[in-house]
This record gives structure tokens, C-alpha cells and sequence, in this order.
């Protein structure tokens, strides 16, 4: 499956107890039916690491994985409406980060491979309004 849009989302919480809150409550607000929706509409990926390497920081990041810039959209209406909402209730400042793959190294057998990224005339069907409206 091809990647077209990748976003890449830090959260700087606070504290550790905001952000252990954060984490203990993403399975109420991430449900399964949320997380179907986005799946239908384009979502390929989501994955919440936390940044270690930054001492005395309590940080997250996720990487968003999205099939079409049309996938992207859908999503971030999806987004906005279901969970945005709760966002408020952690102490906490997200950053976003979006780009189109240029460069991509995909495991194969035989090692890492280099394959052409799809880049291509991504940036023209992305509506730069959408694209700034959500932290997302």
C-alpha cells in the first residue's frame, strides 16, 4: 500500500500526570468507532510513540499514515468533530508536522529498497485552508 500524506504530530504535556492521563484515556476517546471511521475514509496508519530522548519533557508523538489528500480531509472533519472536543482537557500543546513522501525505503526480502515516492502533484490537490485549520 502507498503512503501519499504523512503527518507527523508532537504533544508537550505539562507534566507526566498529564500526559499518563492522556495515555489512560485515548481508548475512550481513539473508540473502535472512530477509529473505523477514519479507517474507511483513508487512514493507513497511527502510531503514538513517546519521545524519550528529551530529558525532563513529557512528550508523544504520532505518525499519521493517510492514502489520498482526499483521505486526509475526510479525516481531519472526522477528527475535528469527534475528538477535538476532548483536547481541552489535557494540558497539553500539539504541534503538526505535514509532508509528502520524496524519498521511501520499504523492507523487502533482500534488505531495504528504495522505491519512487508518489510526491507528485500532492501539494496542488491539498486545499491549504483545510490544512491549516487542523493541529492535525
Amino acid at each position: 500500500m502507498t503512503t501519499l500524506i504523512i503527518n507527523y504530530t508532537e504533544l508537550r504535556f505539562t507534566s507526566e500526570v498529564e500526559m499518563t492521563r492522556y495515555l489512560s484515556q485515548t481508548e475512550e476517546i481513539w473508540n473502535e468507532k472512530v477509529m473505523a471511521m477514519l479507517l474507511e475514509s483513508g487512514l493507513q496508519r497511527k502510531t503514538v510513540t513517546q519521545i524519550w530522548n528529551q530529558s525532563d519533557q513529557f512528550k508523544l508523538g504520532i505518525i499519521w499514515e493517510y492514502e489520498s489528500p482526499d483521505a486526509f480531509k475526510k479525516c481531519q472533519s472526522i477528527i475535528a468533530e469527534e475528538i477535538l472536543p476532548h483536547a481541552q482537557r489535557f494540558g497539553m500543546v500539539a504541534k503538526s508536522f505535514r509532508g509528502v513522501p520524496v524519498l521511501d525505503w520499504r523492507g523487502e526480502s533482500g534488505g531495504l529498497r528504495r522505491s519512487n515516492a508518489p510526491y507528485k502533484g500532492i501539494e496542488e490537490s491539498m486545499d491549504a485552508e483545510v490544512l491549516d485549520q487542523h493541529p492535525d
